[in-house]
């Protein structure tokens, strides 16, 4: 019976009671790696996650703040009219003009690098009226005084810089620039025909190449570029302008000679520019632009060529004129001395609302290949004007 008591006896006391296991992982000395330390405690407590993914959203918002970032657009349009208009008892010659400008300025800057590209293009009509003569019903000539339309301005140009800088003010250049215009220009606005025809499309055009460096001060809003090597050319594309000069006699057109549709000069150039904007809303911009060119290198690599054509059109005028006998002087190649030229623009903007503006434009030119004076031209109109920009 005492058997049976101390069996029931150690059965209920493990029934009543907790029980307890307890298992340490300590240092195990294994043959391989004595010091091998296994643990097992708070292992995933300090477990850091990280998981990279691309956002598409993200990606595209960071590349659009890149751009605006380093480029820079600005474009402005501008549209002007205006109209006379008078009865016969009060006189004067009515007349209609319109004029439509467009600018654009962009620049792309990263880093050290920066590349500035402008464009411009003017474009003007105006109707006024003058004497013209046809042919009545009986077939003889009558004048008739009849409104024209004729073009008064037609010019475009686009120039691209890059620069890669030195310092805050000194940076090596390239410029390459194109002037010409857009539409056929006439000799006069009663003589619009085929055989009037005086310059067109890329006939004549002007391109030009340089390398050197640009000079920008801090202070004030001006760069001077100064391209020890430059290239200038005239190019004539325009075989139906080629014939008309042809007929007219001439052993050269715009400089170009008569049997060619281009031709090149080595010089150096000079550019000044100058932008600037006044009042907190932009009320007032002026804009400048001075180009001048001079290929002294063509003179000196054709001086005997040069002095060989002038000495024949001395010659030439000479027997002319009847100051020599005997048959005309012989004809040598077409060979001009060039002449220094200049471009000066000059652009000033008055705001008035922010689609009404004023403003006063204008050029000089000096080109001798073209015209022995110095030509100039001045508008000043009023009208609607549209800028974007994106900054």
């Amino acid at each position: 019976m005492k058997k049976f008591f101390l069996l029931i006896s150690f059965v209920a006391l493990f029934g009543v009671s907790e029980s307890f296991a307890q298992f340490n992982v300590e240092k195990s000395k294994t043959a391989n790696n004595e010091d091998e330390d296994i643990r097992f405690r708070n292992s995933f407590k300090g477990m850091t996650v990280k998981t990279d993914y691309y956002n598409e959203a993200r990606a595209k918002a960071e590349r659009k703040r890149i751009r605006n970032e380093r480029n820079t657009l600005n474009m402005s349009f501008n549209v002007q009219g205006q109209m006379f208009a008078y009865n016969d008892a009060w006189g004067g010659e009515n007349s209609t003009s319109l004029l439509g400008t467009f600018h654009l300025t962009h620049t792309f800057a990263k880093n050290r690098f920066r590349i500035t590209t402008q464009a411009d293009v003017r474009y003007g009509y105006n109707r006024a009226r003058a004497d013209i003569t046809v042919k009545d019903e009986n077939g003889q000539d009558v004048t008739e005084r009849k409104g024209i339309w004729f073009k008064n301005t037609d010019a475009f140009w686009v120039m691209t810089q890059p620069s890669l800088s030195i310092n805050d003010r000194w940076a090596y250049s390239f410029t390459g620039r194109m002037d010409s215009q857009l539409t056929n220009s006439y000799t006069s606005r009663v003589k619009q025909e085929d055989a009037d025809l005086k310059t067109t499309f890329l006939a004549p055009a002007t391109v030009s190449a340089s390398l050197g460096m640009t000079y920008k001060m801090k202070k004030f809003p001006l760069s001077v570029t100064m391209d020890v090597f430059s290239t200038s050319g005239k190019l004539v594309y325009s075989d139906e302008l080629k014939k008309l000069y042809e007929e007219r006699g001439a052993d050269n057109y715009f400089g170009v000679e008569i049997d060619k549709h281009a031709t090149f000069s080595g010089g150096s150039q000079v550019q000044l520019s100058f932008s600037k904007t006044w009042g907190k809303k932009k009320w007032i911009t002026y804009w400048m632009h001075t180009q001048s060119y001079y290929g002294w290198i063509t003179n000196l690599m054709k001086g005997s060529k040069i002095r060989d054509y002038e000495r024949y059109l001395d010659q030439k005028a000479a027997w002319e004129a009847g100051g020599q006998q005997g048959e005309a002087p012989a004809a040598v190649p077409y060979a001009a001395r060039l002449h220094p030229t200049v471009n000066s623009q000059h652009r000033l903007t008055l705001k008035v609302s922010n689609f009404l503006s004023t403003n006063f434009y204008y050029q000089m030119v000096y080109d001798k290949a073209n015209n022995t004076a110095v030509r100039t031209q001045s508008q000043w109109t009023v009208g609607l004007t549209y800028t974007w920009s994106n900054k």
